[in-house]
């Protein structure tokens, strides 16, 4: 494939501040594709290059982009790969070159007359683990980093709650439901004012502790008999202040002590998934924690996301100690489609689930849905079912069911 123009211009994302879209054009085809980026952002990441400065760099490497022929998806992420130069692409930034590769792809996509979750399936070539949709994950309650009322006292980042239903679309109205009750009861509770969205769409008000939002969620799905489980970002990075110590409700832990809360909020909540439980450099306490769980046939999923960033050399050093059985999949952490993939290869050969994330600076762009499908990820996190950024994910998601029906 041979472009015949290349443009990138600056957007707004879901906060307010700029990010970039690409378009990409070939014959009568064109495609366009726009990047997210992380408010809570791992060490390993890759480098996002500040987007006026990614404009500059667009356009002298345009030239190059224009003159050469694309055989494959991987022949142009190397591509761009090779010209950026560096091991995190601070060159480039992997924010510029994520958009072009997505571009690329529905581009691709277009041109062979596929739907892009098919595309990306018959390029990965994975052996996919799950042959149902996967399930959303809605973040429902902000904390952490996301926490946008400033009397609220949560250290979880994410109170999530996910459907066990095999129907998208009754999957996705249950979580409407749920949103909505959920808010009516915060709102009574804290009173209307006290309760507004937080950076992902999901409820921040005055909660004195991190079991208060568990607890709350836990009575409404028991309440409305909801087919729901209850899933945590913990993040813990984020409330880590010392060698093996956290400040978590007020008051400082040690690991030993968080990986105990951890095991009895999972046994009094059912708690479906944990995110992030230790700080993102400590592969062994995430090891400890999975194979508590493990011995005791627990079912929960123990997913690695600040700790091993969409990054294979993170992810080969956490399979290697057991430090999880799943991994969260940012596409804008390693910068390539074609990266992304390769991690996820790793994850399916190795019996851990992949769920694919998107990020708390969202755009319309609806990819990550038909990354998901493409990959049979275990589940797909897109915020809480609101908002038109939040929306759009999971309404593609509905829309490639109506496809494959």
């Amino acid at each position: 494939m041979r472009f015949t123009d290349a443009n990138l211009k600056i957007i707004s994302d879901s906060r307010g501040n700029d990010t970039l879209e690409a378009e990409l054009k070939s014959g009568n085809f064109s495609a366009t594709a726009s990047v997210p980026a992380g408010k809570s952002r791992g060490t390993h990441e890759a480098f996002v290059l500040e987007p006026k400065k990614a404009l500059g760099k667009f356009e002298e490497i345009r030239g190059k982009v224009l003159e050469k022929e694309f055989e494959s998806q991987e022949d142009f992420d190397n591509f761009l790969i090779s010209l950026d130069g560096t091991p995190d692409k601070s060159n480039l930034g992997g924010n510029l070159i994520l958009a072009l590769t997505l571009a690329f792809s529905r581009l691709k996509a277009k041109s062979e007359n596929k739907e892009l979750f098919q595309y990306i399936k018959e390029n990965s070539k994975l052996k996919t683990q799950n042959s149902k949709l996967p399930r959303p994950i809605f973040n429902v309650i902000n904390g952490g980093a996301h926490v946008t009322n400033p009397a609220s006292k949560l250290d979880f980042q994410e109170f999530q709650v996910i459907p066990e239903v095999e129907d998208s679309g009754i999957a996705l109205s249950v979580g409407k439901e749920f949103y909505r009750r959920l808010k009516e009861f915060l709102e009574n509770k804290f009173g209307k004012e006290n309760v507004v969205l937080g950076d992902e769409a999901g409820f921040s008000a005055p909660f004195k502790n991190n079991e208060e939002a568990i607890e709350i969620l836990a009575e409404l799905i028991v309440k409305h008999r909801y087919p729901l489980r209850i899933g945590l970002d913990a993040a813990a990075t984020q409330f880590y202040k010392r060698e093996e110590h956290y400040l978590i409700d007020g008051k400082e832990c040690s690991t030993d002590e968080l990986k105990d809360l951890y095991l009895r909020l999972i046994d009094a909540y059912r708690i479906l998934s944990i995110e992030d439980p230790f700080y993102e450099e400590d592969f062994d306490s995430f090891a400890k924690l999975t194979h508590n769980l493990t011995q005791n046939r627990r079912e929960t999923l123990i997913i690695t996301d600040d700790l091993t960033t969409t990054n294979p050399e993170r992810l080969k050093t956490a399979i290697a100690q057991k430090s999880g059985n799943a991994i969260l999949i940012k596409p804008n952490q390693i910068g390539t489609l074609t990266e992304t993939l390769k991690v996820v290869k790793m994850a399916y050969e190795n019996n851990w689930q992949a769920i694919i994330s998107h990020r708390s600076g969202e755009t319309m762009d609806d990819f990550i849905a038909d990354l998901a499908v493409g990959i049979g990820a275990w589940g797909i996190k897109a915020g809480a079912p609101s908002v038109p950024e939040r929306l759009a994910k999971y309404e593609r998601m509905l829309k490639i069911l109506e496809i494959s029906n």
